[in-house]
């Protein structure tokens, strides 16, 4: 190895470090708040440790049953909401990836379905709200649901249609040789060829739901508050709870993060559209 390839890698290894320093420091930040009491949050200079430790601000997330019932909530939408779009979009997907020539064959209907998640959110809050509140889906957690499979499903749509277009037809057609019919196929041969895509299309399903906030606080009321809504609860008159706030977001930050830690392998596979094995 030449000294300029060993000088490069150096260079490389130490700018990466570096790259995750300046990214992992907010989170760092954000648990040094959470675990610090609300008097020494806003004191000058601030301390890079948590001076005066406590973990009340943790036990209060835990204990407390507007947050406890606001992170159950969206457990149940973010949840909901994955399955539903994964499902109905991965049916929709194989359809735009084998039958493309009879029900879009120009690409049209496609191209549409990605469009709807590239004008801005805001531009339908009213009418949908309108709509909920005659249709009596307002601070329901079935309306929320329904909601954010409208926004999700495209994009699941989308994906699920390139991941199945890595797949050879000819895999098909030999199951069908052997006597498969089009539901064995897909069961036995296509959707394990598919899986590493369909986890990567489940998290960032799940992910949108989890994180939204915009239709959230528009549509959702005392029964139905998620964890997002909460948050902005917290800035009272004369005093922010910075400690509860991060407090919050360390602990909604834990579900993703144990989610993408046991999924690693088969998201980095899906998003590179690795199909390696075929």
């Amino acid at each position: 190895m030449s000294s300029d390839t060993s000088g490069f890698q150096w260079f490389g290894r130490g700018f990466v470090a570096l790259y995750a320093l300046f990214v992992a420091f907010p989170l760092y930040w954000t648990l040094n708040t959470a675990l610090k009491p609300l008097n020494y949050i806003g004191t000058f200079p601030p301390t890079l440790y948590p001076r005066g430790f406590t973990l009340d601000s943790i036990v209060w997330v835990l204990t407390n049953s507007r947050a406890v019932n606001a992170i159950t909530n969206s457990l149940i939408i973010a949840s909901g909401t994955t399955i539903l779009s994964v499902i109905l979009g991965a049916l929709a997907g194989y359809a735009f990836s084998r039958f493309a020539s009879r029900i879009d064959p120009g690409g049209h209907v496609s191209f549409w379905l990605l469009s709807t998640r590239m004008f801005p959110p805001v531009a339908v809050v009213l009418p949908i709200f309108f709509i909920y509140g005659q249709l009596g889906l307002q601070d329901t957690l079935l309306g929320l649901i329904l909601l954010y499979l409208t926004f999700n499903l495209p994009l699941t749509t989308w994906l699920m249609r390139d991941f199945f277009d890595k797949i050879p037809v000819s895999f098909e057609e030999a199951a069908y040789v052997d006597g498969y019919s089009r539901f064995e196929t897909f069961r036995k041969v296509v959707f394990p060829l598919v899986r590493p895509g369909l986890v990567a299309t489940m998290m960032l399903a799940w992910v949108f739901a989890w994180n939204e906030f915009l239709f959230a606080w528009i549509i959702t009321g005392n029964n139905t508050s998620t964890i997002t809504t909460i948050i902005p609860t917290l800035i009272e008159s004369n005093q922010i709870q910075w400690n509860r706030i991060m407090a919050m977001a360390v602990v909604v930050a834990i579900p993703p993060t144990l989610i993408l830690i046991a999924f690693r392998d088969n998201i980095i596979e899906g998003m590179t559209l690795g199909m390696t094995d075929i």
